[in-house]
């Protein structure tokens, strides 16, 4: 966000193909889950609060809320920011069930991106924590910065802090 003056932006899981081009990629007054009915949901939200695969934040909703978690390893961080967007005093906003249609491609499971067995102890902290994990704690080291035509990609050294380390 220190680069460029953005107005959207959106947080997209890279396995996750959008089926219907009147889901518009643009953001809404709220955060936006776009990704609302998946093939491996059966075109159905999993849950109310269910934030996961696709959504789009303005800089000023991404602010409001502290950005995301830094204490994540893993599964788990969607519903942290469910939480955050609603703590903030903002709603989720979502497409119809129609226009927000997802197919993921099929993959093994990432190794290193097992679902994390302390998700659910941090979740229950959200409350307490959001305003003391997110933007305004994020550290982290530059290590490469490589500019394309259609994206920039972005390297970076995380979890030097003993809380943020990934368990071994």
């Amino acid at each position: 966000m220190k680069d460029e003056d953005w107005d959207c932006m959106f947080f997209h899981d890279v396995d996750l193909i959008p089926e219907d081009d009147r889901n518009l990629y643009t953001c809404d007054r709220f955060p936006k889950h776009a990704s609302i009915a998946m093939d491996k949901f059966g075109y159905k939200l999993p849950y109310k609060t269910y934030f996961g695969g696709v959504s789009a934040l303005t800089p000023e909703q991404y602010m409001k809320m502290n950005g995301f978690p830094n204490n994540y390893w893993g599964w788990g961080e969607d519903d942290d920011i469910a939480a955050r967007v609603a703590l903030s005093g903002m709603l989720i906003s979502r497409p119809s069930v129609q226009h927000g249609r997802y197919r993921m491609i099929k993959h093994g499971h990432d190794k290193g991106n097992e679902q994390n067995p302390r998700r659910f102890n941090l979740l229950a902290k959200t409350r307490r924590t959001w305003r003391q994990d997110g933007m305004n704690t994020l550290d982290y080291q530059l290590l490469a910065k490589e500019r394309q035509p259609l994206y920039t990609n972005i390297t970076v050294a995380i979890g030097t802090e003993k809380g943020l380390r990934r368990p071994t």
